[in-house]
């Protein structure tokens, strides 16, 4: 089974799950994990999505940290029992170290966008694990590493490799460069070798990363035996390790 870690729906930004399910039946993708898009904290129409297709799809919902009863409003989508987890931005994360570690507490995964990258988080990060020796933290989109004079890549997220709450995003690779992403093949190797298959899942991006024909070119290119990720590591990329963290029944 193929499962996208990462993909986007919506009726405000992106495509609605009509076309989602299109691309993902074409890609021969029979789950995925929408997040909610940055600015949007109605989460109401993810949550119909999954309430409707509870087999194909799981949402991670956005809360407005600044929001004053922003662990009520965290505790009233968690309540709706569509979500397993909770989008935040890097800048949010030590701020309001409280309303994320209650999202822990209540069993949701956290993903975290760094578009910065992870470095300067990266304590609070192992602050909450410390607090929720259980709680999982999703990196997306590789913690952004930077291409430098077009060929070296600059990453601070091995400072978490050791942590076994952390998994990271195979994922945004059309962010930073062209495909076939070669500059980025010797960083890609390292964070599967480093971080293990089980603690990385592929997810598409959908629709940042292209149409249909950039979504099944990147999974292609990862189930090719790209980056030397063997046959054992390739089905828990796109499959197990995702399955595992947003669909399972220990999850919520």
């Amino acid at each position: 089974m193929i499962v996208d870690g990462y993909s986007h729906c919506g009726i405000s930004k992106y495509k609605p799950v009509e076309t989602v399910l299109e691309v993902m039946a074409k890609a021969n993708v029979s789950r995925a994990l929408l997040c909610q898009h940055l600015g949007e904290y109605d989460n109401r129409y993810l949550a119909e999505v999954v309430k409707s297709h509870p087999e194909t799809f799981a949402a991670v919902c956005l809360v407005n940290p600044k929001e004053e009863d922003a662990i009520g409003r965290l505790r009233y989508w968690n309540g709706t029992g569509q979500f397993r987890g909770v989008r935040l931005a890097a800048e949010w994360l030590e701020p309001h170290l409280a309303l994320w570690r209650e999202a822990l507490q209540l069993g949701l995964r956290l993903v975290i966008y760094t578009p910065d990258g992870i470095g300067a988080v990266a304590p609070a990060v192992r602050q909450l694990l410390r607090d929720c020796p259980d709680g999982r933290i999703v990196v997306s989109h590789l913690g952004n590493p930077k291409l430098v004079d077009g060929q070296r890549v600059v990453s601070d997220l091995f400072r978490l490799d050791q942590e076994a709450g952390v998994f990271v995003l195979l994922s945004g690779l059309s962010m930073f460069c062209a495909y076939p992403y070669a500059e980025y093949a010797e960083f890609i190797s390292e964070v599967i070798r480093r971080f293990g298959p089980e603690r990385l899942l592929w997810g598409s991006n959908f629709p940042v990363c292209g149409d249909e024909n950039a979504y099944r070119r990147d999974l292609e290119q990862l189930l090719s035996g790209a980056w030397g990720a063997s046959p054992a590591a390739i089905r828990a990329i796109v499959g197990d390790t995702a399955n595992a963290l947003w669909f399972a029944e220990s999850v919520h």
